[in-house]
């Protein structure tokens, strides 16, 4: 093609028309797409913060207005509190549920008796390995110091945990709890997670037919409080818009760079436990690890452009059965209950983001605090459904009961898109790691 008719060619994309046509596909988008509203938000409340920022570009009218931005910002911020007050509302009875749905619903008993063992030991090995990464990695690069945030609300300090409790033999008996409704009246997670675990093994030990009034029960319990969180998530582009606003206004450019951080520190911790995988089944099964992920690429490629493991599931089987040669059978059985409770990108995320927070707010977290961290987040995962926000409210009643500000989980809700791309990538890799290792080929 001779250079002139390239030239033209490449003009012709800078039409007005083009121009109006990629407009329209853009205000479509985000009219259609939730993530694309967030971040819409979250761009909208950057620029509007750095523009009232003390050294933005209108830096000596905002020191003559400042009570007024002050206000502003505390109008601003009102959508991101009432989004949390809703979420923390329904939070505890949806994980109630989901737990124990995600467990009882195996339709092969025997088979789960069979292998049920060995994947569980799989799942709490690979989830405790996810936490202490997140929480390294995080603690390495340190992307939250030097945002020095100020809670807007009197937080309430994380309840003093005795270290001897976690090391010595009253944590056999002081884990379970004592009092279930005393659990769920204070909405203490852990508790509340060991009690849909204890449930959910306990429903599989009975006949069907008593089981299901008590399935169906607990789906209509679950499938009220995703509408009620559907109806919260109305509310995230404004959300994320008032916090970005009030957070860039008050750190500046500051902030962005360490909201890019932690970004990037969540990646590492992905790449990092993705390669930890083939490495495992390169040592159990003998196949190269280059090899073990040029096979599972598809699916990973899927999980992290749709976010959803439940999407990808039958290209998981698929890829399992035709490309790793584990039996159908196996695959059939493992990857279903693994996007239910094998979800070590979670982990990562959850921890990533406490430690993120808790170093954001100058606030050191002890051993036992840290303790509680890694326990929640590997429980509270398994069972979790693939609702937008379900990860925000676990993250939310985490750092109420370590003591870190809870508003600052608006922060995390804008890029919240992003990290939740590469978890899912991540949880879909582990169902065929395990697959593959549970596999008799």
């Amino acid at each position: 093609m001779p250079i002139s008719n390239k030239l033209l060619r490449t003009l012709s994309y800078l039409d007005p028309r083009s121009l109006k046509t990629l407009s329209d596909q853009i205000i479509v988008l985000v009219e259609t797409k939730l993530w694309a509203k967030v971040l819409a938000g979250m761009a909208f409340g950057v620029g509007l913060g750095v523009l009232l920022s003390p050294t933005g570009p209108m830096s000596m009218m905002v020191g003559k207005y400042s009570s007024v931005i002050d206000t502003i910002m505390a109008w601003l911020v009102l959508p991101a509190k009432f989004f949390l007050k809703v979420v923390k509302m329904v939070i505890i009875p949806l994980i109630f549920s989901s737990i124990i749905r995600g467990l009882a619903s195996t339709n092969d008993v025997e088979q789960m008796k069979r292998i049920g063992g060995r994947f569980t030991l799989f799942v709490l090995l690979s989830s405790t390995c996810a936490a202490l990464i997140g929480i390294m990695i995080t603690t390495l690069i340190k992307p939250g110091s030097g945002l020095s945030l100020v809670s807007k609300e009197a937080v309430i300090s994380g309840e003093p945990v005795n270290t001897a409790f976690f090391f010595g033999p009253e944590s056999i008996l002081g884990i379970l709890p004592v009092n279930p409704m005393s659990s769920f009246v204070e909405g203490q997670m852990l508790d509340v997670v060991i009690l849909s675990l204890i449930a959910g093994i306990a429903l599989l030990s009975i006949h069907k037919e008593q089981a299901k009034s008590v399935m169906d029960a607990l789906e209509v319990i679950q499938q009220v409080c995703m509408k009620v969180i559907s109806w919260a998530m109305r509310l995230a582009p404004f959300a994320v818009f008032g916090m970005m606003a009030q957070v860039t206004s008050s750190t500046g450019f500051r902030s962005l760079q360490n909201m890019a951080m932690y970004v990037v520190v969540c990646f590492l911790g992905f790449i990092l436990f993705i390669f930890i995988y083939s490495i495992i089944v390169s040592l159990v099964k003998g196949l190269s690890p280059f090899l073990f992920l040029k096979k599972i690429t598809t699916p990973m490629l899927l999980a992290f452009s749709t976010s959803s493991s439940a999407a990808t599931m039958p290209v998981s089987m698929k890829t399992a059965e035709d490309d790793l040669n584990v039996e159908p059978g196996v695959a059939r059985f493992l990857i279903p209950l693994g996007s239910t409770v094998n979800m070590a990108g979670s982990t990562i995320w959850h921890t990533s983001a406490v430690i993120f927070l808790s170093q954001a707010y100058n606030i050191s977290l002890t051993i036992p605090q840290i303790t509680i961290v890694v326990a929640t987040s590997i429980a509270s995962a398994i069972g979790s459904p693939g609702v937008p926000g379900v990860g925000i409210g676990i993250l939310a009643s985490v750092l109420v009961k370590i003591g870190v500000p809870i508003e600052g989980v608006s922060l995390i809700m804008g890029v919240d898109r992003i990290v939740d791309m590469g978890c899912t990538a991540v949880n879909v890799a582990g169902d065929l790691t395990a697959s593959k290792l549970f596999s008799k080929t």
